[in-house]
């Protein structure tokens, strides 16, 4: 495992100060080791060896190796110096082959090696200790054991100092050491025994001792590394249950990213640790977790350049990158940036996370230390980026969805209209500022969810909310919204329909149309004045005019035509304050709305243009399907509108036409039809024919009188109802034109036999 170090010169230097001086004191201080001592001292390294092999990792970075045994042998057998020699080169072997770390924790630990022995050896000979151990009666097993308790005092002591080097925290040691004594010194019997038996019964008695030793030595082993492997399992089932957890409970993404980052430090060595995004919109990864050394760095964006960053090069690639030497970092193609410590990682693992084959980014996990991560670290890494880029995602659609709702807020409290946003059944799903301003209601957040009448106390809204609660709304629609301070208002109120047509709510927006209603009313009355007052001269002067002409006498050829244009436009102007008195009163009237036949009403307004059309020698026929379903609409408005279609029909057909009034069913509409053999309408016209005041100009129409306010007054009732007008026309005389008027069906028309389906499509009726 790898260690992280938080002042890398002073660790350095004490490190090979301690070892330089422990040679120095080994060859200075201590007397040669005999010859024939080298092989049995070699037999001891290479057990050592073996059973640093099993070394345990214990927390606060400390690790339990119980070679320690074998050094207390030797030392017993061949003196402390001895065992220093042998410990040392054992130890700085084992570090770099076993541990595969630096050359700094290598000669920290071997230099530790080699004090702790001489140091014990030190205090043992002060005590009268006997090299080798002869015997094992009380005192000098009391003797053999103060040289176990020395050299673990300072073993004790060189790893506090090396603690405070590399920034681990000091009660970590002091909570592991003793558990590390307690074992330790449970085995330690096993050396003072073993130094005894070889002595006395030879090196195969004392071989088969170290056996059982090791034998012991790998079951404990065996022990804790499966009860690490199940800690590790558990960790892990804890973090992706966590991860689990935060994605049924919460979308935020910040507490997702940091339960990832403390649960992986469980599992692994993190010094270096980063999170980052992929935003194919604008082409950035964007660092969303950054650690290096336990510190956190703000969140950071950088171009997509998978020849520059780590996080680039391997969501590109959509491969792990597993790699545990600075060699292999350094092999990468890309330029490394650095981070906080500003070193290069010499191990690291990095990680696409990915989400239904989509990549949404990587995960790393990075070491200053070579060899830092096995196998099954990227094993559990992967895990986790998988778990992670399902919670990801979803967080990741919930912040956009989070945003564009801001954002559509943003626009909608931006907007002078009142605007509400309900569900089906009238309850408030969200507002816009005016609508707080001017009804003066509460914030957003507390009215969200309360039924509409009850977040705003107004008789209005009151009634359109129980009209939502009763489905009377399908289509959009139009209401005036009186308020207290004498403002108008008027709420449309349109469905909203997803995309399988469903409906999901309502919007209704209210515009404060107080100016414009003031402005109508005012212009009601100039016209209602200005009609009245020219109303009463006009009628006058055509009185005055047609005695004047009978006082006169006949009149020569000229003076009769300028006489008839007189009485002409005299008539057209009371037909012009007829046409807008009544256009007044289409726009000003309340509807009676109440179920009605629409043929009946066609054929009303029929009869009341027959003596018309027949005096102009037309020929008005007429086609009504029997059974028609009714439509909601005011009786008297409707025969206007239809009236005013005919009478279109009767001025723009010439003598010997025809003009044909049809009504049928169809689908959830009632249609009507009047189609005429007239001059036809010019098709640049056709889009302009039902505004105010618009005349089509074209040959044959000069004589014809007209305001141009009878088809803007059908519109204007066809709309009132809901429905719709039309024009068709080819601009062709004879071929005339025709135009349709569609209103909604109270329920579907009856079914009908096949026969007389096909007797109402022929048969046509002279009304």
């Amino acid at each position: 495992m790898a260690e992280t170090i938080r002042y890398p010169w002073l660790f350095r230097v004490f490190s090979w100060g301690l070892l330089i001086t422990g040679l120095v004191a080994l060859i200075l201080f201590t007397p040669p080791i005999p010859s024939q001592n080298w092989i049995p001292l070699a037999g001891f390294a290479l057990l050592s060896l073996l059973v640093d092999r099993y070394a345990i990792l214990m927390p606060g970075g400390v690790y339990l190796s119980l070679e320690t045994t074998f050094h207390l042998a030797c030392a017993l057998l061949f003196g402390p110096p001895a065992a220093a020699w042998m410990a040392g080169t054992a130890t700085f072997i084992s570090e770099q082959a076993v541990f595969r770390r630096s050359l700094d924790f290598s000669a920290r630990t071997a230099g530790m090696y080699i004090w702790m022995w001489l140091a014990g050896g030190w205090v043992y000979r002060a005590v009268g200790g006997e090299i080798p151990l002869g015997n094992l009666d009380g005192p000098a097993l009391l003797r053999a054991f103060l040289l176990f308790l020395t050299a673990t005092a300072v073993n004790f002591l060189v790893m506090s100092i090396d603690n405070v080097l590399r920034g681990q925290p000091r009660s970590a040691l002091i909570h592991t050491f003793p558990n590390i004594m307690v074992i330790k010194t449970a085995f330690a019997p096993f050396g003072i025994v073993g130094a005894l038996v070889a002595y006395r019964l030879g090196v195969p008695a004392a071989l088969f001792l170290a056996l059982g030793f090791l034998l012991a030595i790998y079951i404990f082993y065996t022990l804790q590394k499966t009860s690490e492997t199940l800690r590790h399992q558990v960790v892990t089932r804890r973090l992706l249950n966590d991860i689990g957890q935060i994605l049924t409970s919460s979308l935020e993404m910040q507490p997702l990213l940091e339960r990832i980052y403390e649960g992986i430090r469980q599992l692994m060595e993190v010094a270096g640790f980063w999170i980052a995004l992929y935003d194919e919109k604008r082409q950035e990864i964007c660092y969303e977790l950054l650690y290096d050394e336990g510190v956190r760095y703000p969140p950071d964006r950088v171009p997509y350049d998978p020849s520059r960053f780590l996080a680039a090069y391997t969501i590109q690639q959509g491969m792990p990158l597993f790699l545990s030497t600075l060699e292999e970092v350094k092999q990468i193609p890309i330029y490394l940036e650095t981070v906080g410590s500003g070193r290069l990682p010499e191990s690291l693992i990095a990680v696409p996370i990915f989400s239904k084959g989509k990549v949404l980014g990587a995960i790393s996990v990075q070491s200053y230390e070579p060899h830092a991560y096995k196998q099954e670290d990227l094993e559990t890494l992967m895990v986790i980026a998988r778990q992670a880029g399902i919670a990801l995602e979803n967080a990741r659609l919930f912040r956009e969805v989070e945003q564009g709702r801001e954002y559509l807020q943003t626009i909608l409290d931006s907007v002078d209209y009142a605007i509400l946003m309900v569900d089906p059944t009238g309850r408030i799903q969200s507002v816009n500022r005016a609508v707080r301003e001017i009804f003066g209601v509460r914030a957003q957040e507390t009215m969200a969810g309360l039924p509409m009448e009850e977040a705003i106390r107004h008789q209005a809204i009151r009634e359109i909310a129980e009209r939502i609660r009763r489905g009377e709304i399908a289509s959009r629609q139009a209401l005036q919204v009186a308020l207290s301070d004498d403002r108008m208002m008027v709420a449309h109120i349109c469905p909203v329909l997803d995309a399988l047509e469903r409906q999901t709510g309502y919007v209704i927006a209210m515009a404060d149309v107080t100016p414009l209603h003031r402005l109508n009313q005012l212009k009601s009355q100039v016209i209602r004045m200005a009609s009245h007052d020219l109303r009463n001269p006009l009628q006058l002067a055509s009185g005055f005019f047609q005695i004047l002409l009978e006082d006169l006498g006949p009149l020569k050829e000229e003076q009769a035509d300028l006489a008839r244009r007189v009485l002409h436009h005299l008539k057209a102007m009371e037909q012009l304050i007829d046409d807008l008195l009544e256009l007044e009163r289409v726009e000003t009237v309340e509807y009676r709305m109440e179920p009605v036949d629409l043929g009946h009403i066609a054929l009303q307004a029929v009869g009341e243009h027959r003596w018309r059309a027949e005096s102009k020698g037309l020929r008005l026929w007429c086609e009504i399907a029997p059974k028609l379903p009714p439509v909601l609409g005011d009786r008297r408005l409707l025969v206007q509108a239809i009236s005013n279609l005919l009478d279109n029909a009767v001025k723009y057909t010439p003598q010997g036409g025809e003009i044909f009034l049809r009504v049928w069913a169809q689908g959830n509409e009632v249609l009507l039809t009047v189609k005429d053999t007239g001059i036809g309408i010019p098709p640049e016209a056709i889009p302009h024919v039902f505004k105010q005041f618009y005349r089509a100009r074209q040959p044959g129409t000069e004589e014809i009188a007209g305001t141009g306010l009878g088809l803007s007054l059908v519109q204007s009732v066809i709309q009132e109802h809901r429905g719709r007008v039309w024009v068709e026309s080819e601009g062709v005389p004879g071929k005339g034109s025709l135009f349709g008027i569609s209103l909604p069906a109270l329920h579907s028309p009856v079914e009908e036999s096949r026969d007389n389906h096909r007797e109402r499509e022929t048969a046509a009726l002279s009304c």
